[in-house]
Formats: structure tokens, C-alpha cells, sequence
């Protein structure tokens, strides 16, 4: 009895630290190419890394968020689908698109982020997508915020990806891009080597101007969860999927898409 009873208190100390050493497993980037056309890919679902955006920070009842990411030998694709009652994206003028409906990407393209609460590497990126521009039009805007590093320019638009598109749903709105990896300065040979960052945050606006809402990946850090790596979530790439020189898996993937209006 005695010797059964040590067994099961060491079992628990193991895992105990097991869990507290080593933490959640990386999520896994998916390999597959996202059509840019501001509709959701049939199966998008299977084909890409799905997140959940539902940690509430700011206001309550928003949303939910599902964003999701995928790659190939050119461009990270992200696209997210919003459960939005009012689209409001009238704030350009804003360092982060503050008061405007909105979604943000944090991403270090190495190993780093962990243990820093500010984002000092020039690996360290914060990407800001709207899903309308200031008229209404379903044409996302975007802008590269440096918030308390050095950034990169706070480049905006197509400087970012020419390469982005938006959309209605029945119930809010779906945006989607193609971010070239030559951005981040890396291509994804070299990244499917490294582990990195990932951090995701959803903004609410309605139709007093003013941000109502907003809402995080689940998950703890120190510091400010909107300026710190240290919430940043390990990732890796997963195994890379090559296209057909005849480009027959887009064109599979587009046909899937044209059928579906049929």
C-alpha cells in the first residue's frame, strides 16, 4: 500500500513538472494556399490552423473570432471569420486602427519572444487588418504598428501585401491575406527550422466610433498583452505540401471555390 502510494505521488510530481516545464505543445502551421478573393475557401476549416480569438480583455460579448493561418513557398496566409452585428471602420488615423473593427497578427520570426515585454527585435511584428476601408467598401486596410520597438517603418497597405481581400457574411464579416514571408526577411525553408511567435487580438467598434470590445488567444504572459512577446504562443511549420509546377492544387482549390456558387 505504502509503495502504491509513493508511486502515485511521484506520477504527480512528474507530471507537474513535465507541465509547467514544458508548457502546451506548438501549434502547427499548416502547408496549403488560400484563394485571395474575400470568400472562405471550401474546407478552410481542414486545410488551415484554426485559432480561437475568445479571451475577453476590453467590454464583453463580443464576437466570437476564428482566425486561421496556413502556408506555402511564398506568403503566410491569414484569414478570420467575425460574428459582427455593425461593421464600423472609420479610424485610419490611429497608430493600430483603435477604433475601427479590426484584427491584429503578432509574429517573431524566432525563438525569442519568451521572457520580453517589449517588442525590441526587429523580428517582432504587429500587422493591423480592417476588414473595410473608411467608406464602407469591403476593402481591407492595413498598417504595421512598431508600438514600443523599433519596427520597420510603420508601413501601410500594399508595402504590407497587395494581396488581401474582404467580405460579408450572414452573420459579420471574413477577411483574408496573403503576407509574402520576404517581408519578415525570411523565407520558409529557414522558418521551418526555427520555432516562433504567434499572438492573435479581435477588435469591436459599433456605431458610436469607439472601440466596445476586445478579445485575445487564451493564454498568460507578463506584461502588456497588447506590446508584449511574452504572450506570444510558440508555433512551427508543418510539413511542407509543394504545388504542382501546373499549379494543379490551386486550380483544385479554385474550381472547389467556383463550384460552390454554382
Amino acid at each position: 500500500m505504502k509503495r502504491a502510494l509513493l508511486f502515485l505521488i511521484i506520477i504527480s510530481i512528474s507530471n507537474v513538472f513535465l507541465n509547467s516545464s514544458f508548457g502546451a505543445d506548438p501549434h502547427i502551421i499548416l502547408s496549403a494556399t488560400m484563394i485571395i478573393d474575400g470568400k472562405p475557401d471550401d474546407n478552410l476549416e481542414q486545410k488551415a490552423t484554426a485559432f480561437d480569438i475568445n479571451f475577453g480583455r476590453i467590454g464583453a460579448g463580443i464576437g466570437p473570432y476564428t482566425a486561421f493561418l496556413c502556408y506555402d513557398a511564398q506568403n503566410l496566409y491569414l484569414a478570420c471569420k467575425a460574428k459582427d452585428d455593425f461593421v464600423s471602420c472609420l479610424d485610419e488615423a490611429s497608430a493600430d486602427f483603435k477604433d475601427s473593427d479590426y484584427l491584429r497578427l503578432y509574429i517573431c520570426v524566432d525563438d525569442t519572444f519568451k521572457g520580453r515585454q517589449t517588442m525590441s527585435s526587429k523580428n517582432d511584428w504587429a500587422l493591423i487588418f480592417t476588414p473595410q476601408d473608411t467608406k464602407g467598401n469591403w476593402k481591407p486596410m492595413v498598417k504595421e504598428c512598431p508600438y514600443n520597438g523599433p519596427g520597420h517603418g510603420a508601413i501601410s497597405g500594399d508595402d504590407v501585401t497587395t494581396k488581401r481581400a474582404s467580405g460579408s457574411l450572414n452573420d459579420g464579416w471574413y477577411l483574408e491575406a496573403a503576407i509574402p514571408f520576404s517581408l519578415f526577411g525570411v523565407n520558409h525553408v529557414e522558418l521551418s527550422k526555427r520555432t516562433f511567435g504567434i499572438y492573435l487580438v479581435a477588435g469591436d467598434t459599433d456605431k458610436s466610433g469607439t472601440r466596445t470590445g476586445e478579445v485575445t488567444l487564451p493564454g498568460d504572459g507578463a506584461g502588456n498583452y497588447w506590446n508584449s512577446p511574452d504572450f506570444w504562443q510558440e508555433s512551427r511549420l508543418g510539413k511542407f505540401m509543394s504545388v504542382e509546377k501546373s499549379g494543379k492544387l490551386s486550380i483544385t482549390w479554385g474550381l472547389i471555390k467556383q463550384g460552390s456558387k454554382k
